[in-house]
């Protein structure tokens, strides 16, 4: 039996997760639903913030959705994230989004699209060093870290039926990683089978917004991914609505979209909507595919129908809007 290992995480992420795990309970009856903890309740618990037995329950399980988790100081001061702590230990090299308007009045109306990078974190090492007129800021990339995100972004591409790609690098600023980059692509995404181009960041982001349906996936390089999924984000209702997934060999690691901070979240009334899209997502990444529609077609009707959460026009709580959702699936 496929498992899926929930963890709450901190602050409003227990409630989101608990809508993730009531939406794989409707819509599948065959996927065994795990715990596990990080952040707070993991220190309380073990007096670590990302116990062992958790680690253990990831590689096992293979697919995780985790709620949000706050930084926190050691013993030096420096401020560390637990859960960034988990992608570099699982060496979790590639990002995917999936942006799609679940309500014209949210975005532009029926985009759906994907959006596939390198992790920053794990493909590449930035060096900073200070001297007395300022900082110099180096970076070496692995070109590992392409092809390997690129193969799986191939076979997600094809997995979905959908047809266009294109290349989005910057080559007049970063001209030899950006080469490396466009290389790496054309050696994976055949024109004979796909539609593909290649483009400057600033040529594709003022094309993208006036036609944002003329590809289907970008794969993007990692330094304008952050740009990128920001006007993607803009474009379909907002960062919090969709998930991102991390992805490793054997593991994929699903983060519902975060608000700005812990403390924009009235008590009761958080956006789950991006975690019942990562319980959609994580159902299509084990081939679950029609209850991974079930649940995106139960979100947008939903939307449509204005039942939502104050963030987006409503007036719904968390559980409220979850089960306006368990209802149409």
């Amino acid at each position: 039996m496929d498992r899926i290992l929930l963890i709450p995480g901190d602050g409003y992420g227990p409630s989101i997760i608990d809508a993730a795990e009531r939406t794989l309970s409707m819509a599948t009856s065959d996927v065994e639903v795990v715990r596990g903890d990080i952040g707070f309740a993991a220190y309380e618990r073990t007096g670590e913030l990302l116990p062992r037995d958790t680690m253990d329950l990831v590689r096992e399980c293979g697919t995780v959705i985790c709620g949000p988790v706050k930084d926190y100081r050691n013993e030096g001061g420096k401020a560390v994230n637990p859960l960034e702590s988990l992608k570099v230990g699982l060496d979790l090299y590639a990002v995917v989004r999936c942006f799609r308007t679940l309500s014209d009045d949210l975005g532009v109306p029926g985009l759906d699209i994907t959006l596939w990078a390198s992790n920053m974190t794990v493909g590449s090492d930035i060096v900073e060093s200070r001297d007395i007129d300022g900082i110099t800021i180096s970076k070496y990339i692995r070109s590992s870290s392409y092809s390997r995100m690129m193969a799986r972004a191939l076979t997600d591409l094809e997995l979905s039926g959908k047809g266009s790609v294109v290349c989005v690098t910057q080559d007049t600023l970063f001209p030899d990683s950006s080469n490396m980059f466009s290389e790496t692509f054309d050696s994976l995404f055949d024109p004979a089978a796909f539609r593909t181009d290649h483009r400057n960041v600033q040529y594709w982001a003022s094309k993208f917004v006036r036609d944002p349906k003329e590809f289907d996936y970008v794969v993007c390089a990692d330094l304008y991914s952050n740009v990128a999924a920001g006007i993607m984000a803009g474009m379909t209702g907002g960062n919090r609505l969709s998930p991102i997934a991390y992805v490793g060999e054997g593991c994929n690691l699903i983060v519902p979209g975060l608000y700005k901070t812990f403390e924009d979240v009235p008590k009761g009334y958080a956006n789950p909507t991006s975690a019942i899209s990562a319980a959609a997502m994580a159902l299509f990444d084990m081939g679950r595919r029609d209850e991974a529609l079930s649940i995106i077609r139960a979100l947008t009707d939903t939307y449509g129908a204005g039942e939502r959460t104050p963030d987006v026009g409503g007036t719904l709580t968390t559980e409220q809007f979850t089960d306006c959702v368990l209802s149409r699936i």
